[in-house]
């Protein structure tokens, strides 16, 4: 008799958005704008062009899409170290990810309003990977 385990095809590819998302947002810019007469400036975690609220949406979002990877984690893994079906918490958390998103670009946006601004790959990196880990999230709530 065989003891295979059915591996969550939904679990897989949060883990793996979010990893992508963490690696998006880690190595590259956040958001970038024209400053007149010296180029382009950008925001990210190790740059100095960033807003307060700016960089505390960046690390809040760090946070929560490594939440995501637990929550995921826990359902890949042979035994649980959570026995509780988190779901609907990874929802929450991925919602809260594109909420976050929305408050550091709105930031970034206030502040350079008169500058061209723009969202660079790491804030494309989180939206995308909330969106969908929103969507993964409530897809795998809604068939238990």
């Amino acid at each position: 008799m065989s003891s295979e385990r059915n591996i969550d095809p939904f679990a897989v590819i949060i883990l793996v958005l979010s990893v992508i998302g963490i690696i998006l947002l880690v190595a590259l810019d956040f958001a970038g704008f024209y400053y007149s007469g010296y180029g382009n400036r950008y925001s990210c975690l190790g740059c100095e062009y960033y807003t307060i609220v700016d960089l505390a949406a960046q690390v809040i979002i760090l946070i929560l899409l490594i939440l995501q990877i637990i929550i995921a984690l826990n359902e890949l893994l042979p035994n649980r170290f959570i026995e509780k079906d988190l779901s609907l918490f990874g929802m929450i958390f991925a919602g809260l990810t594109v909420l976050f998103f929305i408050v550091g670009i709105a930031s970034f946006g206030i502040v350079h309003i008169e500058d061209e601004w723009w969202i660079e790959t790491g804030g494309w990196g989180v939206l995308i990977a909330g969106i969908l880990n929103s969507i993964l999230f409530f897809l795998k709530f809604r068939n238990k």
